[in-house]
């Protein structure tokens, strides 16, 4: 089974070409439903639960749950009148503001993605509240922001999530995350290839497609690395390369092994105690970027159709080798 380890959150690095894309007279709409302004507003339990009906979709995305259960309004209603849950409340308020550079930035993916796939369709966006009980849920049709879970590190209270996880809960890391789940939809992978090398592809596809729509983002933040880790893991690419080769993993399909060097640690202490945990991520990416080097005839929506991961590995003809 492929390690689908999009939890909040991510990774990578590779020094990014420059995206020359024209985008600006592709028409998209983006409109931001302020939910949690509504759920903040309610005066009681029938408010409340009239509203959720409204919005059932939500309930049923964000929270696996129903309107009509009772223990669970009672249970937002006791989150959306507590004191110390309602100042985090105004203080992700006051963070994010109109939401006007959030807009922005989706705007800015979607006429990208737009640019490649001419039937995309925008999805619903809804911010919301939780009291940190959710951060995120994201599919082609909804996405759905805590905006709490993203303050940052001034924040009030934090999810619970150890630093190397926490320092991605801010807002700048909050619309490549959710463009990187978007993904997802354009990313073939072949069910019957289940090798270290081919979640190493599917992980650098993921992150190409992220960084193509978000082409002025640093690769810091599509990463989720801080830029001297990213740097460091750069410069140090053929020892991490040297290491998976001598041992054997470049193919092997055990998912415990597998999950060291793609799942979120704070360090992939096999290779060393300084290199980053999901460093398989990061390598998938930089075979994929080596691959779009050496077949410049391969267009984008090629890469993120092929679902052969060893083909593009071969033709990436990378080997640890750090030159761009």
């Amino acid at each position: 089974m492929r390690l689908y380890f999009l939890v909040l959150i991510v990774s990578l690095a590779g020094l990014s070409a420059c995206n020359s894309d024209n985008v600006s007279d592709i028409p998209v709409t983006v409109e931001i439903d302020r939910f949690e302004q509504k759920l903040m507003a309610v005066k009681d339990k029938e408010e409340l639960t009239k509203l959720l009906k409204e919005n059932e979709v939500y309930v049923k995305s964000l929270y696996r749950a129903f309107p009509e259960d009772t223990a669970f309004v009672s249970h937002i209603y006791g989150l959306v009148k507590h004191p110390e849950t309602r100042k985090l409340y105004e203080q992700g308020q006051q963070v994010f503001g109109d939401l006007s550079e959030l807009k922005a930035q989706f705007g800015t993916a979607f006429k990208h993605i737009k640019h490649y796939y001419p039937e995309f369709k925008e999805p619903r966006i809804m911010t919301t509240f939780t009291g940190l009980e959710n951060d995120m849920f994201v599919s082609d049709t909804l996405i759905i922001v805590a905006l709490e879970a993203f303050i940052g590190p001034k924040a009030l209270y934090r999810p619970d999530q150890p630093d190397y996880i926490l320092r991605r809960y801010s807002p700048e890391y909050l619309v490549p995350t959710i463009i990187r789940f978007l993904s997802n939809s354009y990313n073939k992978v072949s069910t019957s290839d289940q090798s270290f090398m081919a979640d190493m592809i599917f992980f650098g596809k993921s992150l190409e497609f992220t960084k193509t729509m978000m082409p002025d983002t640093p690769d810091s933040l599509i990463v989720g690395y801080p830029e001297k880790v990213l740097q460091d893991t750069w410069n140090a690419q053929d020892l991490i390369w040297a290491h998976l080769v001598e041992k054997n993993l470049l193919y092997t399909e055990n998912v415990g092994v597998k999950e060291k060097y793609f799942g979120e640690r704070p360090a992939v202490v096999e290779i060393g105690p300084e290199c980053p945990g999901r460093v398989g991520q990061w390598l998938g990416w930089r075979i994929v970027k080596k691959y779009r080097t050496e077949n410049t005839n391969a267009t984008f929506q090629e890469l993120m159709a092929n679902e052969n991961a060893l083909q593009i590995f071969n033709e990436s003809k990378y080997r640890g080798q750090l030159e761009d």
